[in-house]
C-alpha cells in the first residue's frame, strides 16, 4: 500500500510539475514597448523586421522571440513532452513613436528542432509593401505564409509550399491565394519541361496570424496543409 502511494504520488507531481511547466513559459507581452522586450532577462530576439504594416506612414515591426532556457512542450495531442527552445511571434504598431505589442501568437512558429531533415530550423521574416512574410526553408522544400494588416488583425492572404522528392526529383508546388480564392498546384519532374497545372476554387475564411495553431494543423482542404 505504502509502495503504491509513493508511486501515486510521484507520478502525480511529475507530471503536476511539467503541466505547470508548459503552461507557464509563455509571458503576456501585450502592451509591452520594444525596449522593454529586448530587456527581458528570460527571452532573446531572434528575428527583428521593421516596415510599415498599418500603412499610417511609421515603421512597425515583427519579433520572433526565443527562450533562453530550454523547457518542456507539448506540440501536439499525442505529441510527448519534449525539450526544446519555445519561440513567440510577436507584432507591434507605433503608437506616436511609442510602438507597443498588439499581437502575440504562442504557438505557431516551428522550433528549432521542428525542419525534418534539417538539423536546426529558423524561420525568416520580412516586411514589404504592408506585408508581412514568414519564409522557412528545408532541406529539400521551402513553405510561405504571407499576412497583411486589414480590421486591426494580420489576415492570412497568401501561401506557398513546394518540395521535390530527393530520388524521382518529382516536385509539387501549391500557391494559395485567398483574395481570389484559389489554390493553385504545379507539379512535375526536375529533369523535365512539362508542368502540370490544377487550379482549385476555394471558400475559405484566411485565418488570422493571432488564430494560428501549430503549423500543418490547418487542413485546408483535403491533403493541403497549412
Amino acid at each position: 500500500m505504502k509502495t503504491f502511494l509513493l508511486t501515486t504520488f510521484t507520478v502525480f507531481f511529475c507530471v503536476s510539475g511539467f503541466a505547470q511547466i508548459n503552461e507557464s513559459v509563455y509571458p503576456d507581452l501585450i502592451g509591452q514597448n520594444l525596449q522593454a522586450i529586448e530587456n527581458n532577462p528570460d527571452w532573446k530576439i531572434l528575428h527583428k523586421a521593421s516596415g510599415d504594416l498599418n500603412k499610417d506612414g511609421f515603421d512597425d515591426y515583427a519579433l520572433i522571440l526565443e527562450s533562453k532556457d530550454s523547457i518542456f512542450e507539448k506540440r501536439c495531442a499525442d505529441c510527448s513532452l519534449l525539450k526544446n527552445k519555445p519561440r513567440i511571434i510577436l507584432i507591434l504598431l507605433d503608437k506616436k513613436e511609442n510602438e507597443e505589442v498588439i499581437i502575440q501568437n504562442n504557438e505557431f512558429i516551428a522550433r528549432g528542432d521542428e525542419g525534418g531533415m534539417a538539423i536546426y530550423l529558423e524561420p525568416e521574416l520580412s516586411i514589404k509593401d504592408g506585408l508581412l512574410k514568414i519564409l522557412y526553408q528545408y532541406t529539400r522544400a521551402t513553405q510561405s505564409y504571407t499576412f497583411e494588416f486589414l480590421n486591426n488583425q494580420l489576415q492570412l492572404i497568401y501561401a506557398e509550399d513546394g518540395g521535390v522528392h530527393s530520388a524521382s526529383g518529382n516536385f509539387e508546388n501549391n500557391y494559395y491565394d485567398f483574395k481570389e480564392g484559389t489554390i493553385t498546384t504545379k507539379t512535375g519532374n526536375i529533369s523535365q519541361d512539362h508542368i502540370k497545372t490544377e487550379v482549385t476554387k476555394i471558400n475559405i475564411t484566411p485565418k488570422l496570424l493571432s488564430e494560428f495553431g501549430r503549423m500543418y494543423e490547418w487542413e485546408v482542404i483535403e491533403y493541403k496543409y497549412l
